[in-house]
């Protein structure tokens, strides 16, 4: 057969393979007397002929356990989706993705079927212990490919459909895709031989998994750096996301910015003295760029330490401080209770022994974050 009839059978085979059943018939009248508009009709008419099915427009979600971040994802990380955090070394991704996997442990009592694939080797059992991977303890996966955590996640698959668990979420946490290389890319002598094959691996795998951790109902959240974009030839680049830090972009091909449910950038803002606040910490500057929950580009300040991760109470405190409930200078004081006055260091501890403070400090959050969603949303 020549090259030419070929391309006529492919063609030809492609347009066969979106043809539908023109004798598939229109739903029955009882159906049509429960469903009257005519778009009902349409989805029932697809669902019979093809299939398909529109989508229940509910996502599932894993909070982080900080109210601030949890209300501008939307809830919280969306399960069933990728999930990507990037942003500057130090900025506390890694950080971020460990307390929601703490967190979903907790609300999930121990049933949170769960993996760290560290490529980078630079977690252990206990620094995951600190930031509440603790019920139960876990353990990184070390000497991570690009092909090893697609096939953790279709182990991940197959064993909850073994255990009859795949209504239980679970969670995959990927750290990180810039520094994890394929099997080909480790093997090969000459880099040059294997430039664009993690991008075009990726291309083929993320699109199938996603659907994968979709169907298991899989947290998939993978962390991700900041490089420059470099420009190559006389015109630039289009830009695809307008509003990540310019002049950057992201390791890995433009599948992970397409398929990222949310994709989140983070990047150092200021330092917490231990003379103020009792400890030193820092301030992070979050936004999602990406988001399919809730509006994007709204730049959050998460406060916390590296020891023990981002803090709610600090990160609450800071939002109120910034919404002119909470006054702040020599003496502290929540502008719902002014004759309780206190020092910033000792704000934590009031909190946790005053139940009074604590009560009027919770409201006040409640309130603030009330207003930011009716704001931010329709």
């Amino acid at each position: 057969m020549s090259e030419e009839n070929e391309q006529v059978d492919d063609t030809q085979e492609i347009l066969d393979s979106v043809k539908i059943d023109k004798n598939v018939e229109l739903p029955i009248e009882e159906d049509k007397k429960m469903t009257e508009n005519l778009h009902q009709e349409f989805g029932s008419f697809l669902k019979n002929s093809i299939d398909m099915e529109e989508d229940s427009g509910e996502k599932a979600v894993i909070p982080v356990g900080i109210d601030l971040l949890d209300t501008i994802l939307g809830g919280g990380f969306a399960v069933g989706a990728l999930n990507m955090i990037c942003g500057q070394p130090g900025s506390g991704k890694s950080m971020l993705a460990f307390q929601a996997l703490g967190n979903g442990q907790i609300m999930h009592k121990g049933k949170l079927v769960s993996g760290v694939l560290d490529s980078e080797e630079a977690t252990t059992t206990v620094r995951l212990r600190n930031l509440g991977v603790k019920n139960p303890l876990v353990k990184p996966y070390n000497k991570i490919t690009v092909e090893k955590v697609f096939k953790f996640i279709e182990g991940l698959c197959l064993f909850k459909e073994k255990k009859k668990i795949i209504d239980i979420p679970s969670m995959a946490i990927w750290d990180s895709i810039a520094n994890t290389l394929s099997s080909k890319e480790l093997e090969a002598e000459d880099p040059n031989t294997v430039i664009g094959y993690k991008a075009r691996l990726l291309s083929l795998l993320i699109p199938k998994y996603i659907s994968k951790c979709s169907e298991y109902n899989i947290c998939f959240i993978a962390v991700n750096q900041l490089r420059d974009d470099i420009q190559i030839g006389l015109f630039p680049n289009a830009k695809n996301l307008k509003f990540l830090t310019q002049g950057k972009t992201l390791p890995g091909g433009n599948v992970l910015m397409y398929n990222s449910f949310h994709l989140i950038e983070m990047k150092v803002g200021a330092v917490l003295k231990k003379e103020k606040y009792g400890f030193d910490g820092v301030v992070t500057k979050v936004k999602c760029v990406k988001n399919k929950l809730f509006p994007p580009n709204i730049e959050i300040e998460l406060l916390g330490t590296f020891v023990s991760g981002f803090s709610n109470f600090w990160t609450n405190f800071n939002l109120l401080n910034k919404e002119k409930r909470l006054s702040t200078g020599a003496w502290n004081y929540l502008v719902t209770l002014p004759d309780k006055k206190f020092r910033t260091k000792d704000a934590e501890k009031l909190y946790n022994e005053d139940e009074k403070f604590k009560e009027m400090f919770d409201k006040s959050v409640e309130e603030v974050l009330n207003e930011w969603k009716e704001k931010h949303t329709l």
